[in-house]
């Protein structure tokens, strides 16, 4: 079911860039401020400088940061900074990394993916998550400006028998092309796989998948409505990273919740208010936080909330929804209708600094969770259903500016 198709990447010329670690970076929605200096500043020919362009003084229709993108691109281009494949290709890509002290890898392959409308029971292509339309307006600008996908989307489909991941293993024992340790210490290693035999086998498999995005739904949303407006169809077709989801190296970080802006008398409610659902228990400090949320059996539903120095386990009496679903539901909705919408909310995966953000007083609480089960996440998108925004974080992201797709 799934139309994938090799292409001629665009990859850096590393006769020019002596080290490829310092000219790649994350996808662009998960870049800090802070971080996306530092990449500016890695290497004047960072990725960063066309995936996320910095505003300046007198920008408006005809200079920007999207002109600016474009213009960087044919000029790299012209330079050979980058240069396009002479062959359709699919590339395989494998990361090593760490988590909770296990080391793990992940191997995938990039190809193009054929866009489709979400079509549930019929299509190929499957969400799991609501997008916003402020990424998608900002990604449509960069898309129409520079007409490349500059990092993959991430799409996950069920290897059940291996077949797929026993060809990547095979290229994976030859020599990479390239083979970089991230700002982060992960190592990323990338094959060119050129030979038709084995792309037409690789494409010959995928037909019979149904996939979902796992990562990329913005992107992959606005290059469906892009294609729309272009007659050739080499416009019809995304970078895509494909991987395994019953693989051992696919993993699903919880993303913890911050509220702030609550008032004293919702606050001083809160734990009455709770009760109705959950079983409220005490927890005795933030070094128990993990223990208790990990103890949760199979049919169960624990929480962690933090309020300035105190900390309290949740286990809901009676449900069936995903984790996630039951704190928006249950717990964000009806404190956002008690301040009268005036509260903020902020995202992390890191325990440390939910707790640490409370106690500055930036926030009024957080709330820890565990993370949404792989084969949860499957479930709500082959039924078509879709999550809350931040209910994922697949581990680790997927590079930009490995391969680009240079329409």
């Amino acid at each position: 079911m799934a139309d994938i198709i090799p292409f001629k990447g665009t990859l850096y010329n590393l006769e020019k860039i002596s080290d490829p670690s310092k000219v790649v970076a994350p996808p662009y929605d998960v870049i800090s401020k802070e971080e996306q200096d530092q990449l500016y500043n890695s290497n004047p020919y960072n990725i960063i400088r066309i995936l996320l362009g910095k505003d300046l003084p007198g920008d408006d229709e005809k200079e920007n940061k999207y002109t600016r993108a474009a213009r960087t691109l044919k000029e790299w281009q012209e330079k050979e900074v980058l240069k396009k494949d002479k062959n359709d290709s699919i590339y395989v890509y494998e990361q090593e990394f760490s988590v909770d002290g296990q080391r793990k890898k992940r191997l995938g392959f990039l190809a193009l993916l054929k866009l489709e409308e979400f079509d549930t029971g019929r299509g190929s292509v499957y969400p799991h998550e609501y997008t916003l339309d402020a990424p998608k307006r900002d990604r449509t600008s960069l898309l129409s400006s520079i007409e490349a996908n500059l990092g993959p989307i991430f799409a996950l489909f069920a290897d059940e028998d291996k077949s797929i991941d026993k060809i990547l293993a095979e290229v994976a024992k030859s020599q990479p092309i390239m083979d970089l340790r991230d700002p982060h210490g992960m190592r990323n290693k990338l094959w060119r796989v050129s030979d038709k035999e084995k792309t037409e086998r690789i494409t010959g498999l995928m037909k019979k998948e149904k996939i979902f995005i796992a990562d990329g739904h913005h992107r992959y949303e606005v290059g469906l409505e892009f294609s729309k407006t272009k007659k050739d169809p080499k416009y019809g077709y995304i970078l895509t990273y494909f991987t395994d989801l019953y693989a051992d190296g696919i993993v699903v970080l919880p993303t913890h919740r911050l509220i702030g802006g609550l008032h004293n008398d919702v606050m001083a409610g809160l734990k009455e208010d709770l009760k109705k659902d959950f079983s409220v228990q005490k927890i005795a400090s933030k070094n128990e936080i993990r223990k208790f949320l990990s103890g949760a059996s199979p049919s169960e539903k624990r929480f962690a909330m933090y309020t300035k120095g105190e900390f309290t386990g949740l286990v809901l009496k009676d449900n069936d929804l995903l984790d996630v679903a039951i704190l928006h539901d249950m717990v964000v909705e009806p404190l956002k209708k008690k301040a009268k919408g005036n509260i903020s909310i902020d995202f992390t995966k890191d325990i440390d600094y939910a707790v640490k953000e409370v106690d500055a007083g930036r926030f009024s609480l957080s709330i820890m969770l565990n993370a949404t089960k792989i084969t949860e996440i499957r479930d709500v998108a082959f039924a078509g259903k879709r999550m809350p925004q931040k209910s994922t974080y697949f581990y680790p992201k997927v590079l930009t500016g490995l391969v680009i797709n240079v329409f």
